[in-house]
């Protein structure tokens, strides 16, 4: 991928409704994180620079250690903690369609997504008192990876993972 062609992606819908049972957000937090793990392993391998590819790897590696992290909660709730095969199919799709997305463009999307993300967990520890602490890490976790692309976006790219690395499920 040449990393210079513009083809931002499209704004992101509304991912969660504030009447979502816990159970929904559960599965929706889940697939998003399943869906992050994929589609950041894919974009590691369509970018040029290598810079790039390693820091797609490392937001890979923070999403698959995110969805590890809420396997425990999805069991307490009795849900799955199988990765569903339509939200598979999305990411590799998504990362299809993203492949000619140039670098500022796909980092630009990053913050209107993570707010929404970051919005859903919080509502999951007002749901839900108990599991508060692992709400409040999947928040810690959106608001490292918006740090990511606001770092990149502003030429901060020495330091854009640093937040991203001092979460404690990647210590």
């Amino acid at each position: 991928m040449a990393d210079t062609q513009s083809n931002a992606p499209a704004s992101a819908e509304m991912m969660f409704s504030p009447d979502d049972a816990i159970e929904t957000l559960w599965v929706k937090s889940f697939d998003g994180e399943v869906l992050g793990e994929i589609l950041f392993a894919r974009m590691a391998e369509h970018f040029d620079d290598p810079d790039h590819r390693h820091k797609m790897q490392v937001l890979s590696t923070m999403e698959r250690r995110t969805k590890e992290m809420l396997e425990a909660p999805l069991q307490r709730a009795g849900l799955s903690t199988e990765p569903d095969a339509k939200t598979i199919a999305e990411a590799e799709s998504l990362a299809e369609a993203l492949a000619d997305v140039a670098w500022s463009d796909f980092i630009g999307s990053f913050e209107p997504i993570t707010s929404q993300y970051a919005a859903m967990y919080a509502r999951i520890g007002q749901l839900n008192a108990d599991e508060r602490a692992t709400a409040d890490l999947l928040v810690a976790h959106e608001l490292a990876l918006r740090d990511f692309g606001r770092l990149e976006l502003e030429g901060e790219g020495d330091d854009s993972l640093t937040a991203i690395m001092a979460l404690p499920h990647l210590q």
